[in-house]
């Protein structure tokens, strides 16, 4: 019955998206940062990539679908920069679930920058960064499946551990 109903609503949350869609806004920011750079990531659905730039500095670019599906919100603490895109209302939780538009994360990051991205859904690519890196894309009943299917293993993606203390 869940199935039936599912597949009667996709063409109308498809036709919600294509109205809702509007002009992808791009955000540019950078943020200087001293000889222990850490980027965190956190954004679902979204294409993260992260490669080498300037040995100062961290600089994002951010591709956001639409207008008002997904929030932006950075945030530095010495050199520790955070960025994260959320859902927005009701129209961002819908996009969000059916997986329909993903954000696009670009940073440029010093060659000794430690590196967390996090994502449910999307393409991780990491370039060239010399840091730690962590990352976790899927959830755990992913991960399950797959282990089932004995197509990839379980990992412990516990996000707190991840975290800076």
């Amino acid at each position: 019955m869940r199935g039936k109903l599912f597949h009667a609503l996709l063409p109308l949350f498809s036709a919600v998206a294509v109205l809702a869609a509007g002009e992808t806004q791009v955000i540019e920011e950078e943020f200087s940062v001293g000889p222990e750079p850490r980027l965190i990531i956190d954004a679902d659905p979204a294409r993260l990539t992260v490669e080498v730039g300037d040995s100062n500095r961290i600089e994002l670019k951010v591709e956001l679908p639409g207008e008002h599906i997904y929030s932006l919100s950075t945030e530095q603490e010495g050199d520790k920069v955070t960025v994260r895109v959320e859902s927005e209302g009701t129209l961002g939780l819908i996009m969000r679930q059916l997986r329909l538009y993903e954000a696009d994360i670009s940073a440029r990051v010093p060659a000794n920058c430690d590196v967390v991205l996090l994502t449910r859904s999307g393409r991780i690519e990491v370039r060239g960064v010399g840091g730690e890196i962590r990352s976790h894309s899927g959830s755990k009943v992913e991960q399950v499946i797959r282990w089932i299917l004995r197509m990839g293993s379980i990992v412990d993606t516990d996000q707190a551990d991840w975290e800076e203390e």
